[in-house]
């Protein structure tokens, strides 16, 4: 992360990286990102799908791996979020580590828990690096060419 870790707290500067974005998003997860924040929500479902082809050329530079997930906002409003042809995705998700920090019990019930903080980020290659981070302590990656965002009923 960037902007945001245990030390630092760039709201600003975070900003100005969102704003750089705007050609890249549609304008509904432009304006959501620009204002808003995931912070609180809780991940309901996080869907991987690979739409492989067998008829897809070989060479071809399209990924057919999707990844979508379904979040309760804090004001439980529902959205959904789309990430497309991901080159990258990882989840480090371990139980253990979601913790009650006065008694170090472990909160089972808590599953993967609410989401902290995120980060949308152009990287070299000019894909996007979609970094989030989760009360339980896992970290979610995803790189990918297109990212939006959509409220749902």
């Amino acid at each position: 992360m960037r902007y945001f870790t245990e030390n630092k707290n760039d709201f600003e500067g975070y900003r100005k990286n969102i704003e750089t974005l705007e050609v890249r998003l549609n304008h509904e997860t432009y304006s959501f990102m620009l204002d808003n924040s995931f912070h609180d929500s809780l991940l309901n479902k996080l869907t991987v799908l690979n739409h492989y082809n067998n008829e897809e050329p070989y060479d071809s530079k399209i990924s057919p791996v999707f990844v979508s997930a379904q979040l309760t906002y804090w004001n439980d409003e529902k959205y959904e979020l789309f990430w497309e042809d991901v080159s990258v995705h990882s989840v480090d998700f371990d139980i253990t580590r979601n913790k009650m920090v006065e008694t170090g019990l472990i909160l089972y019930g808590h599953g993967l828990d609410q989401w902290s903080h995120d980060e949308l980020l152009l990287i070299e290659n000019g894909d996007l690096r979609h970094e989030i981070f989760l009360f339980s302590q896992t970290t979610i990656i995803i790189e990918c060419k297109k990212f939006s965002i959509k409220q749902i009923d």
